[in-house]
């Protein structure tokens, strides 16, 4: 069941920085100006810092893994 929006819902209110209003950084839009993203906003995610190279690596190396444990359990 949703809770009701009441100032004891609002949990992180006081946690705030009190130099912001509540709705510092909201977009807004207008029909002259409609609220756009960039595409790292829009993504929400990271694609450099070699991160395929980590997911591969990792991939590597947990199939080396079962492998190992395979040849000294089962074989």
């Amino acid at each position: 069941m949703p809770q009701t929006a009441t100032a004891e819902a609002d949990r992180n209110k006081g946690a705030r920085a009190p130099e912001y209003s509540a709705s510092a950084g909201a977009k807004t839009s207008t029909d002259a100006h409609p609220v756009t993203e960039t595409a790292n906003e829009a993504r929400q995610g990271v694609i450099g810092h070699n991160v395929n190279v980590v997911l591969a690596v990792s991939l590597a190396g947990v199939i080396v893994a079962f492998a190992v444990i395979y040849a000294a359990f089962f074989a």
